[in-house]
């Protein structure tokens, strides 16, 4: 796997999402950035067009950081055009997706708290 991090001073990293980036004609393209013990984060590049499917997450919060384009999004059944520089927070459980339906090129970042963590939480 490639080193897309760059350490700054121990513990931290730097992650340059500009370099990170990558498309494809036929699908949307995810680079994972991080996934520690508490935190998951990816970086997902869409080409007009191109959209993730509706999903949730049964018990993560997410945030979802638009980089680049304008993402439109339909979480909990509204729909959302949320331009560069915005962020959406929204619960666990609520039904979301992402599109492109602009003519440039969208880039998003999303961060959540890792899943196995919140499984460990509710076993314990």
């Amino acid at each position: 796997m490639e080193d897309i991090a760059t350490p700054v001073s121990a513990p931290a990293q730097r992650f340059d999402l500009h370099a990170l980036k990558a498309f494809a004609p036929d699908r949307r393209v995810r680079k994972l950035l991080f996934k520690t013990d508490q935190l998951w984060s990816e970086i997902a590049c869409y080409e007009p067009g191109q959209s993730t499917v509706m999903h949730s997450h049964p018990r993560e919060e997410e945030a979802i950081f638009v980089l680049e384009g304008t993402a439109t999004m339909s979480i909990g059944g509204e729909e959302l055009a949320v331009p560069a520089g915005s962020i959406v927070r929204f619960p666990a459980a609520v039904p979301h997706d992402v599109r492109n339906l602009g003519p440039e090129r969208c880039v998003i970042m999303f961060v959540k708290v890792n899943p196995k963590l919140l499984r460990g939480a509710a076993d314990g």
